[in-house]
């Protein structure tokens, strides 16, 4: 379904020595993933890229086996982003109109879990007029609700409760589609049981493990002979190990404290 491939990005192209990603490879085939990194890692990039929302300077991606560059209309791919669900100045209620026309689905799909997570109240404002969390779930909804076949999502806990993130992630984890996420929380994924789970760091990938490991999984500092995946980062070498090691994953909340654990 995905794949990519060397994937290089710079924003600046005069300057080959700032690439937000550096030689990513990722491959998602009939699976989920999630994607954990640091604030600035290049999560949301690598997700822009595969949208074709920022320009790739170097390798390939592409989605249902068709390099990006030359596909247009793809619509088995969805996304949360907000900017895509900004494309009039008209209510939430008629951008789902708008989209399951596009998609060719039915828009009382998406009603019903706009009622279901007791959101339905936002329909009839507008995206810009929606609060943080809000934005978050309206996008959350429309990207899993129109018969997706692959599904971005980027960071979609951020600024939504606690029942509602449980209940997300209860949905995802029975979606039938493939389903990529990018987070930089802890919290919730050793509920995804069959994920696959990786790394992001400096613009680099570094996976796969399975995320039902994730309460075994720790970071330590160096090289270790018995890793199972060694990153080579801005903060030196860093060794992912099985059930011993200098910091465990389970202990942090997120990538963050994790890396500033560390490195103390």
């Amino acid at each position: 379904m995905l794949e990519v491939e060397n994937l290089v990005v710079n924003y600046d192209r005069r300057s080959s020595g700032n690439s937000v990603l550096k030689g990513v490879d990722f491959l998602i085939k009939n699976e989920k993933a999630v994607i954990v990194g640091p604030n600035g890692s290049g999560k949301s990039t690598l997700f822009k890229a595969v949208l074709g929302l920022v320009p790739v300077q170097e390798g390939c991606i592409r989605v249902f086996g068709t390099d990006i560059r030359r596909e247009k209309g793809e619509v088995r791919l969805s996304t949360n982003i907000a900017d895509v669900y900004r494309i009039a100045f008209v209510s939430c209620r008629d951008i789902v109109k708008i989209f399951a026309d596009l998609k060719g689905c039915d828009p009382s799909t998406s009603m019903k879990l706009f009622r279901d997570f007791q959101l339905e109240s936002i329909l009839d404002k507008k995206v810009h007029e929606l609060s943080t969390g809000q934005q978050k779930m309206f996008g959350n909804i429309m990207a899993v609700s129109l018969s997706p076949k692959l599904v971005l999502l980027d960071e979609p806990f951020d600024n939504v409760d606690e029942n509602r993130r449980l209940k997300l992630v209860r949905m995802l984890d029975g979606l039938d589609s493939e389903i990529v996420i990018i987070t930089h929380e802890f919290n919730l994924l050793s509920r995804l049981n069959d994920w696959g789970l990786y790394f992001m760091l400096d613009g680099k990938l570094w996976g796969r493990f399975p995320a039902s490991q994730l309460d075994r999984l720790y970071v330590t500092r160096g090289e270790s002979k018995d890793a199972l995946k060694i990153m080579n980062t801005s903060l030196g070498e860093l060794s992912v190990t099985l059930d011993h090691g200098d910091v465990a994953v389970k202990s942090a909340s997120n990538v963050n404290t994790l890396l500033e654990q560390v490195v103390a």
